[in-house]
């Protein structure tokens, strides 16, 4: 009766943890397929906007290509952990649309910036520097685990 008790509690934890991996890996960092709904092929990326960026699932898209012009801060010109160029935007007034309340409850009400390898040696990249008036475009999404809004991937950027 013991072992037989015991095989079922195993079960049970196997399964609670199996179901568990599962959920993060959907929620965290499975794949994600977001086409691009805009036809502006000049601005606008095509395609699966959310190709090669990493942990797809942890991001809402709210938009497949949004501009926004304002200027950098926080860019230290320096990577990240994945490769990936983040920095902070002070955006003008017509693009504070943007923002949610976790940009102005986390990042001083300013629009996140990532710049992911993949983009980073394209000749539609200028890789900016503090106090410049930038405009930019990519993917507009939430960054779920954070709760703010970010262009994710910024596939164009030009320093004006």
């Amino acid at each position: 009766m013991k072992r037989r008790t015991a095989i079922i509690i195993s079960i049970i934890v196997v399964a609670f943890f199996s179901a568990g991996g599962l959920y993060a890996y959907a929620k965290y960092f499975g794949p994600q397929t977001v086409m691009q709904t805009n036809s502006d092929k000049i601005n606008c990326r095509q395609g699966n906007v959310l190709d090669v960026v990493d942990r797809q699932a942890k991001f809402t898209v709210l938009s497949t290509c949004e501009k926004a012009i304002g200027i950098v801060r926080n860019m230290t010109g320096n990577k990240q952990g994945d490769g990936v160029y983040q920095f902070d935007l002070t955006v003008q007034e017509p693009y504070k649309k943007l923002l949610n309340q976790g940009n102005y409850n986390k990042v001083s009400a300013m629009l996140v910036i990532e710049i992911i390898p993949r983009d980073q040696n394209s000749s539609l990249v200028q890789i900016p520097k503090n106090a410049d008036r930038i405009e930019v475009y990519g993917a507009l999404v939430t960054d779920n685990p954070h709760g703010w809004n970010e262009l994710h991937p910024t596939w164009k950027v030009k320093v004006l």
